[in-house]
Protein backbone atom coordinates (compact mmCIF):
# COMPACT_ATOMS: atom_id res chain seq x y z
CA UNK A 1 0.00 0.00 0.00
CA UNK A 2 1.37 3.39 -1.04
CA UNK A 3 1.98 5.96 1.66
CA UNK A 4 3.70 9.33 1.92
CA UNK A 5 6.06 10.60 4.56
CA UNK A 6 4.90 13.51 6.68
CA UNK A 7 7.07 16.17 8.28
CA UNK A 8 6.36 17.00 11.91
CA UNK A 9 7.79 20.16 13.45
CA UNK A 10 7.31 21.75 16.85
CA UNK A 11 9.09 24.89 17.97
CA UNK A 12 9.92 26.28 21.40
CA UNK A 13 11.37 29.61 22.50
CA UNK A 14 12.31 31.25 25.79
CA UNK A 15 13.49 34.82 26.23
CA UNK A 16 16.74 35.47 28.03
CA UNK A 17 14.77 37.43 30.64
CA UNK A 18 12.59 34.38 31.40
CA UNK A 19 15.66 32.21 31.82
CA UNK A 20 17.19 34.73 34.19
CA UNK A 21 14.14 34.78 36.49
CA UNK A 22 14.16 32.27 39.36
CA UNK A 23 10.70 30.72 39.01
CA UNK A 24 9.44 28.36 41.69
CA UNK A 25 7.57 26.22 39.13
CA UNK A 26 10.59 25.58 36.90
CA UNK A 27 14.14 24.48 37.58
CA UNK A 28 14.92 25.58 34.03
CA UNK A 29 12.25 27.23 31.87
CA UNK A 30 14.16 26.38 28.71
CA UNK A 31 14.24 22.64 29.45
CA UNK A 32 10.56 22.79 30.41
CA UNK A 33 9.56 24.37 27.08
CA UNK A 34 11.73 21.91 25.19
CA UNK A 35 10.11 18.95 26.98
CA UNK A 36 6.65 20.40 26.31
CA UNK A 37 7.47 20.72 22.60
CA UNK A 38 8.51 17.07 22.54
CA UNK A 39 5.19 16.05 24.11
CA UNK A 40 3.27 18.16 21.58
CA UNK A 41 5.02 16.65 18.56
CA UNK A 42 4.38 13.15 19.90
CA UNK A 43 0.72 14.07 20.22
CA UNK A 44 0.64 15.27 16.60
CA UNK A 45 2.29 12.06 15.46
CA UNK A 46 -0.22 9.94 17.39
CA UNK A 47 -3.12 11.80 15.78
CA UNK A 48 -1.78 11.38 12.24
CA UNK A 49 -0.83 7.73 12.69
CA UNK A 50 -4.41 6.97 13.71
CA UNK A 51 -6.46 9.45 11.62
CA UNK A 52 -4.21 10.79 8.86
CA UNK A 53 -5.57 11.05 5.31
CA UNK A 54 -3.26 10.49 2.35
CA UNK A 55 -2.25 13.84 0.78
CA UNK A 56 0.43 13.99 -1.90
CA UNK A 57 1.52 17.51 -1.04
CA UNK A 58 1.04 18.90 -4.53
CA UNK A 59 0.22 22.59 -4.83
CA UNK A 60 -0.08 24.44 -1.54
CA UNK A 61 -1.20 21.45 0.56
CA UNK A 62 1.28 19.85 2.94
CA UNK A 63 2.17 16.20 2.44
CA UNK A 64 0.33 13.90 4.84
CA UNK A 65 0.60 10.21 5.67
CA UNK A 66 -2.24 7.70 5.57
CA UNK A 67 -3.12 6.64 9.12
CA UNK A 68 -4.42 3.35 10.48
CA UNK A 69 -8.13 4.11 9.97
CA UNK A 70 -7.69 5.22 6.37
CA UNK A 71 -5.48 2.22 5.55
CA UNK A 72 -8.03 -0.41 6.57
CA UNK A 73 -10.21 -1.86 3.82
CA UNK A 74 -12.33 -3.99 6.17
CA UNK A 75 -14.69 -1.25 7.32
CA UNK A 76 -18.14 -1.85 8.72
CA UNK A 77 -20.56 1.00 9.48
CA UNK A 78 -23.85 0.27 11.23
CA UNK A 79 -25.37 3.56 12.27
CA UNK A 80 -27.45 3.42 15.43
CA UNK A 81 -26.49 -0.17 16.25
CA UNK A 82 -25.01 -0.96 19.65
CA UNK A 83 -21.87 -3.09 19.62
CA UNK A 84 -22.44 -6.63 20.90
CA UNK A 85 -20.00 -9.40 21.66
CA UNK A 86 -21.27 -11.37 18.66
CA UNK A 87 -20.58 -8.41 16.36
CA UNK A 88 -17.08 -7.99 17.78
CA UNK A 89 -16.34 -11.68 17.18
CA UNK A 90 -17.62 -11.31 13.62
CA UNK A 91 -15.13 -8.48 13.02
CA UNK A 92 -12.29 -10.57 14.42
CA UNK A 93 -13.29 -13.45 12.16
CA UNK A 94 -13.45 -11.08 9.18
CA UNK A 95 -9.75 -10.35 9.59
CA UNK A 96 -8.93 -14.03 10.03
CA UNK A 97 -10.91 -15.00 6.92
CA UNK A 98 -9.18 -12.37 4.78
CA UNK A 99 -5.61 -12.62 6.05
CA UNK A 100 -5.27 -15.83 8.11
CA UNK A 101 -3.87 -13.63 10.85
CA UNK A 102 -5.31 -12.54 14.17
CA UNK A 103 -6.15 -9.14 15.58
CA UNK A 104 -4.02 -8.63 18.69
CA UNK A 105 -4.94 -5.05 19.65
CA UNK A 106 -8.15 -3.04 19.76
CA UNK A 107 -8.16 0.75 20.05
CA UNK A 108 -11.26 2.73 20.99
CA UNK A 109 -12.44 5.56 23.18
CA UNK A 110 -13.00 4.96 26.88
CA UNK A 111 -16.75 4.41 26.46
CA UNK A 112 -16.22 1.56 24.01
CA UNK A 113 -13.31 0.13 26.00
CA UNK A 114 -15.52 -0.18 29.05
CA UNK A 115 -18.23 -1.75 26.93
CA UNK A 116 -15.89 -4.38 25.47
CA UNK A 117 -14.29 -4.96 28.87
CA UNK A 118 -17.74 -5.86 30.15
CA UNK A 119 -17.86 -8.80 27.74
CA UNK A 120 -15.19 -10.56 29.81
CA UNK A 121 -15.76 -9.13 33.29
CA UNK A 122 -13.94 -11.06 35.99
CA UNK A 123 -11.69 -13.04 33.64
CA UNK A 124 -7.92 -13.12 34.02
CA UNK A 125 -5.39 -13.45 31.20
CA UNK A 126 -1.60 -13.63 31.22
CA UNK A 127 0.18 -11.02 29.10
CA UNK A 128 3.78 -10.32 28.21
CA UNK A 129 5.33 -8.25 30.97
CA UNK A 130 7.64 -6.62 28.42
CA UNK A 131 4.72 -4.68 26.94
CA UNK A 132 5.42 -1.32 28.61
CA UNK A 133 2.01 0.06 27.66
CA UNK A 134 0.50 -2.24 30.28
CA UNK A 135 1.57 0.16 33.02
CA UNK A 136 -2.00 1.45 32.70
CA UNK A 137 -5.07 -0.71 33.12
CA UNK A 138 -5.44 -2.80 29.98
CA UNK A 139 -8.02 -5.53 29.53
CA UNK A 140 -7.49 -8.59 27.40
CA UNK A 141 -10.19 -10.17 25.25
CA UNK A 142 -10.07 -13.74 23.95
CA UNK A 143 -12.10 -15.14 21.04
CA UNK A 144 -12.00 -18.10 18.67
CA UNK A 145 -10.58 -15.97 15.85
CA UNK A 146 -8.21 -13.97 18.08
CA UNK A 147 -6.69 -15.61 21.10
CA UNK A 148 -5.13 -12.61 22.84
CA UNK A 149 -6.48 -9.14 22.07
CA UNK A 150 -5.31 -6.24 24.21
CA UNK A 151 -7.76 -3.36 24.64
CA UNK A 152 -6.38 0.17 24.64
CA UNK A 153 -8.20 3.45 25.24
CA UNK A 154 -7.08 5.78 22.44
CA UNK A 155 -7.96 9.46 22.37
CA UNK A 156 -8.13 9.78 18.59
CA UNK A 157 -10.20 6.83 17.40
CA UNK A 158 -13.30 8.88 18.20
CA UNK A 159 -13.25 12.63 18.77
CA UNK A 160 -16.12 14.49 20.39
CA UNK A 161 -17.53 17.10 18.06
CA UNK A 162 -15.91 15.49 15.02
CA UNK A 163 -17.25 11.93 15.08
CA UNK A 164 -20.98 11.55 15.64
CA UNK A 165 -20.63 8.03 17.07
CA UNK A 166 -18.06 5.81 18.73
CA UNK A 167 -15.61 3.71 16.74
CA UNK A 168 -13.47 0.64 17.23
CA UNK A 169 -10.21 -0.16 15.44
CA UNK A 170 -8.78 -3.67 15.62
CA UNK A 171 -5.41 -4.54 14.06
CA UNK A 172 -2.61 -7.03 14.08
CA UNK A 173 0.13 -4.76 15.42
CA UNK A 174 2.85 -6.94 13.92
CA UNK A 175 1.71 -5.71 10.49
CA UNK A 176 2.21 -2.02 11.35
CA UNK A 177 5.42 -0.09 11.82
CA UNK A 178 6.48 3.53 12.07
CA UNK A 179 8.98 4.06 9.26
CA UNK A 180 11.26 7.08 9.78
CA UNK A 181 12.80 8.92 6.86
CA UNK A 182 14.36 11.30 9.36
CA UNK A 183 14.66 10.38 13.03
CA UNK A 184 13.55 13.06 15.51
CA UNK A 185 16.22 15.73 15.85
CA UNK A 186 16.46 19.00 17.73
CA UNK A 187 17.74 22.05 15.86
CA UNK A 188 18.61 24.62 18.47
CA UNK A 189 19.23 28.31 17.86
CA UNK A 190 20.74 30.79 20.24
CA UNK A 191 18.64 33.75 19.08
CA UNK A 192 21.74 35.80 18.35
CA UNK A 193 20.69 39.44 18.32
CA UNK A 194 17.11 38.54 19.29
CA UNK A 195 17.49 38.02 23.05
CA UNK A 196 16.05 34.51 23.19
CA UNK A 197 16.98 30.85 22.96
CA UNK A 198 14.91 28.16 21.28
CA UNK A 199 14.72 25.67 18.50
CA UNK A 200 12.63 23.13 16.65
CA UNK A 201 12.04 19.42 17.02
CA UNK A 202 11.69 17.90 13.55
CA UNK A 203 11.00 14.42 12.23
CA UNK A 204 9.71 12.85 9.03
CA UNK A 205 7.94 9.50 9.00
CA UNK A 206 5.14 7.39 7.62
CA UNK A 207 3.00 4.42 8.62
CA UNK A 208 4.10 1.11 7.13
CA UNK A 209 1.22 -1.33 6.67
CA UNK A 210 2.28 -4.79 5.54
CA UNK A 211 -1.26 -5.97 4.70
CA UNK A 212 -4.26 -3.78 3.91
CA UNK A 213 -6.68 -6.32 5.45
CA UNK A 214 -4.75 -6.75 8.70
CA UNK A 215 -7.47 -5.12 10.76
CA UNK A 216 -10.97 -3.67 10.85
CA UNK A 217 -12.59 -0.35 11.54
CA UNK A 218 -16.11 -0.53 12.96
CA UNK A 219 -17.61 2.92 13.04
CA UNK A 220 -20.92 4.55 13.99
CA UNK A 221 -21.76 2.38 17.00
CA UNK A 222 -23.63 3.83 19.93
Amino acid sequence: MVNYTQIFKQGYKVSDSERAVDEAAFDDRYNYEKSKALALIKNDMEYSLMRGSLVSGSGTGARQLRGVKASLSLITAQSGVSLTETMLNDYLQLVWDNTSTEVNAIYCDMYMKRKISGFTAGSTKNVNADDRRLVNAVDVYEADAAKLVKLFAHRYVSISGTDTNHGVVGINEDMYKIAYLRKPITKEEDGTGADFAGGNIITELTLQNDHYNSGFWANAHL
